[in-house]
């Protein structure tokens, strides 16, 4: 990667000539409380922990990222569904910005972790404890050497975009909406997290369909993989790679595995070939479009992360999935290859409102807002 002596300015301009990484500013936050929210009046960086006991879960920096830089710098790695984006845009409208940071994964930012790790040595602004223990402290950076030294840190370096790919794909429509006018909504809170230090947590995202029946599904299955009802007792077991896990009722499940490679060479025709080794790729695009087609509404297919609470049951089938490897998820995005939506869930997340960017008050001062977004 090509390199520069110059650093990106911290007060909303690029220097020339700076390098094609991460470019990450401080902002005026609104921070929430237990029972408050302030409006911070000098622009910082907010070192974020999320914490369970004495466990360090995460440690990690939310700034305002650039867009237009982005644009080269941050690697989506899952497609998106246009209804989410326009749920996303109207959250825009409506709040005047952003509740909540997309999560990067960046790998060994140098310098970076000693300057978070300086700041939270002293005491949290903001402390918030959820009802499962976890609990989030912000503090806010306003220095000027360690706001620099964070900036540059990031500026060498491309990102993952391991969460917020419906946020990220609705800011840049927004901001697209202004004609090119420059202002707040030319960036997005973004929580920066080196997982060289503190690795993600990586789930796999389940499927519910209600209108097929397990037995179904499983029967239709069986033309084209292996599939065996799985009789031990207990919960359902964690598929591996490779294979799906279908529930249903009466907590009946089945193990299906060994894809047909003829059947999900012909369903990924025209598709990138790495979707080929992608289990989320072959339960579309082989079983839901192909194998259950007919049984199946579209739009009734839902996004589970975990299982139901407490053991209840859902009607339909639940295809439970493995999650793909980091390294390949990784891989895929560094080489352009977008994953079928919802194939990942990266965590822990930050919570919402925790710190917002919101456009005035970035301005200090009403926002002209055009005519197609009001």
């Amino acid at each position: 990667m090509r390199t520069s002596t110059e650093t990106p300015r911290t007060d909303g301009l690029l220097t020339r000539g700076a390098p094609a990484g991460l470019i990450l500013h401080p902002f005026l936050g609104i921070r929430r409380s237990r029972s408050a929210l302030t409006r911070d009046r000098t622009p910082a960086f907010y070192v974020l922990e999320q914490r369970r006991g004495p466990e360090l879960l995460q440690r990690g920096v939310i700034g305002a990222l650039d867009l237009d830089a982005a644009e080269r710098s941050v690697h989506p790695h899952e497609r998106v569904l246009p209804h989410k984006v326009a749920v996303q845009r109207n959250v825009l409208r409506t709040v005047g910005g952003s509740p909540e940071p997309v999560l990067l994964a960046c790998r060994g930012a140098t310098g970076v972790g000693a300057v978070l790790d300086r700041v939270a040595a002293g005491r949290p602004d903001t402390a918030l404890v959820q009802p499962d223990g976890t609990r989030h402290l912000l503090w806010r950076c306003t220095d000027p050497d360690r706001i620099e030294a964070v900036a540059a840190g990031l500026a060498r370096h491309r990102a993952l975009l391991a969460d917020g790919h419906h946020r990220f794909a609705a800011a840049r429509e927004h901001r697209r909406a202004f004609g090119g006018r420059p202002g707040p909504w030319d960036r997005l809170p973004a929580l920066v997290v080196d997982t060289a230090a503190h690795p993600l947590a990586l789930r796999a995202i389940h499927r519910h369909l209600p209108d097929l029946a397990a037995e179904e599904a499983a029967r239709r299955a069986a033309a084209v993989a292996t599939v065996e009802e799985v009789t031990r007792p207990g919960p359902p077991p964690e598929p591996r790679p490779g294979e799906f896990v279908l529930v249903g009722s009466g907590g009946r499940c089945w193990s299906v595995r060994d894809v047909s490679a003829d059947h999900a060479r012909s369903a990924l025709r025209g598709r990138p070939e790495a979707w080929s080794v992608l289990d989320a790729a072959l339960l579309h695009h082989l079983f839901v479009d192909r194998v259950w087609r007919g049984l199946l509404t579209a739009s009734r297919i839902s996004y589970v992360h975990g299982l139901p609470r407490g053991g209840r049951e859902v009607p339909g089938t639940l295809v439970l999935l493995a999650p793909p490897g980091e390294e390949e998820v990784h891989r895929l995005a560094g080489d352009g290859v977008l994953m079928p939506q919802k194939s990942t869930a990266f965590g822990p997340k930050p919570l919402p409102w925790l710190v917002t960017y919101h456009h005035t008050h970035q301005t200090r001062g009403p926002v002209a807002v055009p005519a197609a977004l009001v």
